[in-house]
């Protein structure tokens, strides 16, 4: 690499690192965050995976940071059994600053195909909560 190359590498570098810490990003304010349940899912119980927010399409292996505050949750459960076909259902979430939301779907019965979804548990983000305290 000759020495015009390795500077203009050094200062673009130093461009994305300033920017970074100079604020703009996703992480710069409060944030909630809403991720499928796949910790320890009972039997009659499978991740709900989000595809929208606030009828914004979101890609299904990724947890952006939202706003906080109350936010239409779309995800995807099961169909029926032996279907291939998932369906959607959407929730209602108060979404509180800080905070990370597991979603799942469950059934009433094993024999059941009516699935729902719901928020199956939900945590404080420990790095939110650390540069946002109250």
């Amino acid at each position: 690499m000759s020495r015009v190359q390795t500077c203009s590498t050094l200062l673009a570098a130093a461009a994305v690192l300033a920017a970074c810490a100079s604020g703009g990003g996703m992480y710069d304010k409060p944030y909630a965050l809403f991720e499928p349940e796949q910790r320890s899912v009972p039997a009659d119980t499978r991740p709900a995976f989000v595809l929208k927010v606030d009828g914004s399409d979101r890609t299904i292996n990724r947890s952006d940071p939202e706003t906080p505050g109350v936010r239409q949750v779309t995800v995807s459960i099961p169909g029926a059994r032996g279907m291939g076909d998932s369906r959607q259902d959407t929730l209602t979430i108060d979404a509180k600053p800080c905070m990370r939301y597991y979603l799942a779907a469950r059934r009433p019965s094993v024999s059941s195909s009516d699935w729902s979804a719901f928020v199956a548990a939900a945590e404080p983000i420990g790095e939110c909560v650390k540069k946002f305290p109250n």
